[in-house]
């Protein structure tokens, strides 16, 4: 940890009456807080609230005026979506995580496509340090090094964001959400090691949920529709009554569905999935069955996302597994891919990360109608009123025609939610559906996904809490050998 000369009463960060805009618009006005050395910071508040807006100006990202910010020392600033001059996803596909092998620096440049970096590459290392190869081990990342990047699963690509971050040695660490995509043993790890970080030294500020804050938060911070509502010591904190979900009707689509002509969904079937060494899946069977709901499981790097790409038609070695695909095997029945996902409402952390940010919140949502990442040209009424009667229930009219980057990673992803849903299509994967959402609009939703009927559903998460009461089957990808399961 790098050295501090300076009075421990000299506030290392400070906001006096900062306003931030966006696009021309105010996001979060009159701005006031001092972080000094030794705290630790949780902030909490509702979706679309403004915790990652305070983070980003803690970390100096939004132009400034004289006397509004002083930062003293650096800050490292660890996002949602990675986004930085040495990488974007912007500069990838989304199907490119998936193609053949796991290293694709050299493989992209001789193809005149943009080179990936390894994870080697990413963290910046020019050599293998003892201290470096101590942190990389406890992340569990040391293993990956020579692996491209975008072929992480999403929870191995938050560790190394963390890691990334540690290296610098900064003074001061914001995390937005850093436990989010994280299974449960290393959030409890995490947990732990934050805290010996902060007990040598190291000054935090995290975004969590009111409910996870961690036990060595020393001081708390609540946003609401862009401001800071209540700041100070943690044992000071009142919270008042929690927003129950109100009863609202839930929105009937009018999106005619479609018919279930299959007694099948998905069977696999002794499923392998290797890049060159280094097997991802390996001796998996499963079978799910026309309205069937299961929760997928699994520690991070177990498989769960490279599964889900075999099922909805991303991954080239579905061709060479056998996989059935609402009783057809891929490659051998004339299917395109097409033809699968047209009846498939899809989310993924992956999806997410890639989707274009200009894009309006209309036009991503309308997206799902073509399976891509562009809107049709044309919609039916009864799209158009299915799209405002789920914009309306998980409070996003507001939003309809601003561009997606410009909304809350919370926000961004009931958006995607509504673009899974609004095809009315028979099955749904719902691939960690619930990051960044707070308990208020998850509840919203597992009402919502209880109430369709006849659907088949295969939902992803870490948090048993988060599943849907119709979920009543479990399928576990078991960690190292991959092999199934429960």
């Amino acid at each position: 940890m790098a050295p501090i000369f300076m009075s421990e009463q000299t506030p290392l960060i400070s906001l006096h009456k900062l306003t931030v805009r966006r696009n021309g618009r105010i996001v979060s006005s009159d701005l006031t807080f001092q972080l000094n050395l030794g705290e630790c910071w949780s902030v909490i508040g509702p979706t679309g609230s403004g915790k990652t807006t305070f983070l980003q100006a803690l970390a100096g990202r939004f132009p400034a005026l004289p006397g509004t910010l002083s930062r003293r020392v650096p800050a490292e600033f660890v996002s949602f979506k990675e986004e930085s001059n040495q990488f974007s996803y912007n500069g990838y596909f989304y199907q490119q995580r998936y193609q053949a092998t796991m290293s694709d620096s050299a493989a992209g440049s001789d193809a005149g496509y943009t080179a990936i970096p390894s994870l080697r590459d990413f963290l910046q290392l020019t050599n293998d340090s003892p201290e470096s190869t101590a942190l990389l081990k406890r992340l569990g990342l040391m293993p990956l090094l020579s692996r491209s990047f975008i072929k992480l699963s999403n929870g191995q690509t938050r560790k190394a964001r963390i890691g990334k971050a540690l290296l610098r040695h900064p003074s001061v660490l914001l995390l937005d959400n850093p436990f989010v995509g994280l299974d449960v043993n290393f959030r409890i790890e995490l947990t732990t090691w934050l805290g010996e970080l902060m007990n040598h030294g190291l000054t935090i500020v995290l975004v969590t949920d009111a409910a996870d804050i961690p036990t060595f938060t020393t001081h708390l911070a609540v946003m609401e529709k862009g401001q800071l509502r209540w700041s100070g010591a943690k044992e000071e904190y009142k919270p008042g009554h929690q927003k129950k979900p109100v009863i609202r009707v839930l929105p009937v689509l009018q999106t005619q569905p479609q018919r279930v002509n299959f007694e099948e969904v998905f069977r696999l079937q002794n499923i392998l999935v290797r890049y060159g060494d280094t097997v991802i899946l390996k001796d998996v069977d499963w079978v799910i069955r026309a309205g069937e709901r299961w929760a997928l499981f699994g520690q991070n790097g177990a498989g769960k996302s490279v599964l889900l790409s075999l099922l909805y038609g991303d991954h080239p070695q579905a061709y060479s597994n056998h996989v059935s695909v609402f009783g057809y095997r891929r490659g051998k029945s004339g299917e395109s891919i097409w033809d699968v996902k047209r009846r498939i409402g899809f989310v993924s952390p992956e999806l997410h990360l890639y989707f274009p940010q200009h894009l309006s919140v209309r036009q991503v949502a309308l997206s799902g109608l073509t399976d891509t990442l562009a809107p049709p040209n044309r919609v039916s009424p009864e799209t158009e009123a299915d799209l405002a009667g789920l914009l309306t229930y998980f409070d996003l009219t507001d939003t309809t025609n601003r561009p997606f980057g410009t909304l809350s990673a919370g926000e961004q992803r009931l958006v995607l939610l509504v673009r899974a849903f609004l095809k009315n299509a028979p099955v749904l994967l719902l691939d960690e559906p619930f990051q960044a959402i707070d308990r208020y609009h998850i509840e919203l939703a597992r009402r919502l996904i209880d109430s369709f009927i006849g659907k088949t559903i295969l939902f992803v998460t870490h948090n048993r809490n988060e599943l849907p009461k119709s979920i009543d089957q479990i399928f576990t990808l078991a960690d190292r050998n991959n092999k199934s399961l429960e």
